[in-house]
């Protein structure tokens, strides 16, 4: 059936009149086109024949270009050992009670810290007791839940995660690892100047006027600390390229990775914190062109995330009539029955969509819990918010997974989903993982995992117009309808266009490595 399926959609494309040339009345075929369509046909045929061997699809799907990876915690996504070997470099103690790092100048503190650079000298038990105690590995044995393991993971490495002093090796080690898997575009979700903004808040206290709280934080240096912000990604941006090797001999594989961000606010504090970071969020996202769109993190089961959901919503309204160009992406459902009362499945991610009008949503788990969903699905679709799966999170943290996950009733409903890792070192997994799993779990074929990919970049923050006429992607805009990624040069039409749009030049990016990967014949 699937194989049919496959045949109706080449049928399909060959009767896109943009993928013809003309000779005279008759419609036929380019030589680049025909070998095109013949390249993906063999790879979709190979995929399917090796459907019952898991290790060779995963080794198919290590090598498969996947377009962006779009959403990805940056401290979450840095896996333990890395985490460990900064912290013996830079000065780090360990507090063997806590299983957490100390920073340098609290060392001597406890008699029982110890520097990290002795971690190695301790038995092995015990380094391997900090890199399960800081991910979910050997879940199994942890004596707690996949929800509780997760996020109580961030706070033994937190000491040096939320240091600046690491970011650029954070940024580097995570571009790394999705150059390695064929990745060419990264947003990663991060907090600057969070514990600043938070203190401006408490310090102009809440109001239920929020234009006039808004005033206030702008009279009492919001936009100071905005600047601040902009300073550090500016540094960031300076700082990862060297890092790398950019433009050396040595230059490392993360160098072709497109890398932007999303600034974060933590949903689990009080309402003028929030509101404090959502200013400065949005101001940072509209000032600052590496900061192409902001997010909500935190468990949205919190006690406070839920009493303030819909006040959050309004706070995300209110900033989106502000700052219209700003995009937003929210977590949105990333709760299950049992969790949470009944009343708080009805409505998360509804309000995300129609209130906050987040133009992506993470997680997006409770949707069946919700009120009319397949008039919400209906919404989703009209409007083209596309739905960020984590299967593996949501497998850990909810326990949801396999037919119990909506991933096929928004796939048949036709919302636009694409395939994130979330936290990959915490998770200890990456995106060729979930891949695999969207394959094994729900039976994707080859160009099913093509238009997740391709969907990551279409419905990217990457700032310009798309490569695409629609997200259908049956044909290329105008400007580079007459180009083909197998060509050496393309037009002057389409160059130009490229330098217009950073969102076509790295779709177009995608296209080539798809045709690439493609002609390679042995796909292992």
């Amino acid at each position: 059936m699937r194989r049919r399926a496959a045949l109706s959609l080449f049928l399909g494309v060959l009767s896109c009149s943009s993928c013809f040339i003309f000779s005279g009345a008759a419609q036929v075929p380019s030589t680049s086109q025909q070998s095109s369509i013949q390249s993906e046909a063999q790879a979709a045929s190979w995929f399917e024949a090796h459907r019952a061997q898991p290790a060779a699809l995963r080794a198919f799907v290590q090598r498969m270009p996947k377009g962006g990876d779009i959403h990805t915690h940056l401290s979450g996504a840095v896996y333990a050992e890395h985490y460990l070997e900064w912290a013996a470099t830079d000065g780090y103690c360990v507090n063997p009670k806590a299983g957490t790092l100390v920073e340098p100048k609290a060392c001597g503190q406890d008699i029982s810290y110890f520097p990290a650079s002795e971690l190695l000298n301790k038995p092995t038990s015990f380094y391997d007791s900090l890199i399960n105690r800081w991910s979910t590995r050997n879940l199994q044995f942890a004596g707690k839940s996949g929800h509780d393991q997760f996020f109580d993971a961030f706070a033994g490495f937190g000491a040096i995660s939320d240091s600046a002093s690491r970011r650029d090796d954070m940024v580097a080690s995570v571009a790394n690892r999705a150059a390695s898997q064929h990745i060419n575009y990264l947003e990663l979700m991060l907090t600057v100047e969070g514990s600043e903004v938070r203190q401006l808040g408490r310090e102009v206290g809440w109001n239920k006027d929020l234009q006039e709280m808004h005033h206030q934080l702008l009279k009492r240096g919001l936009t100071k600390l905005v600047t601040l912000g902009s300073q550090q990604f500016a540094q960031l941006q300076r700082e990862v390229p060297k890092t790398l090797g950019c433009g050396t001999p040595s230059a490392q594989p993360g160098c072709g990775v497109t890398v932007r961000y999303l600034q974060q606010t933590t949903r689990t504090k009080s309402p003028v914190e929030v509101f404090a970071q959502l200013a400065y969020a949005f101001a940072l996202a509209s000032s600052d062109s590496r900061v192409v769109g902001i997010n909500l993190v935190g468990p949205e089961d919190n006690p406070i995330a839920l009493r303030d959901y819909t006040l959050q919503m309004q706070m995300l309204q209110f900033f989106k009539r502000q700052f219209p160009n700003v995009r937003v992406a929210l977590h949105a459902g990333e709760l299950t029955l049992g969790l949470v009362t009944t009343e708080n499945l009805r409505f998360h991610i509804r309000q995300a969509v129609e209130m906050a009008q987040a133009s992506r949503i993470g997680h997006g788990v409770d949707l069946l819990f919700e009120e009319h969903p397949f008039e919400l699905m209906k919404q989703m679709q009209r409007r083209g918010v596309l739905v960020e799966i984590c299967l593996t999170s949501n497998e850990v943290i909810l326990n949801v997974q396999g037919d119990e996950h909506p991933f096929m009733e928004y796939w048949k409903a036709g919302v636009p989903l694409t395939l994130a890792s979330d936290d990959e070192g915490i998770s200890r997994i990456d995106l060729s993982h979930e891949y695999l799993l969207a394959a094994t779990r729900y039976g994707l074929g080859y160009k099913d995992l093509k238009r997740l990919a391709r969907n990551s970049l279409e419905y990217s923050f990457a700032p310009g117009n798309s490569l695409w006429k629609s997200p259908e992607f049956k044909a290329m805009v105008p400007a580079c309808e007459s180009d083909t990624p197998r060509a050496a040069s393309v037009s002057q039409g389409c160059s130009a266009f490229f330098h217009q749009s950073d969102r076509a030049r790295i779709q177009w990016q995608l296209e080539s490595e798809f045709d690439r990967f493609e002609s390679l014949q042995n796909w292992l």
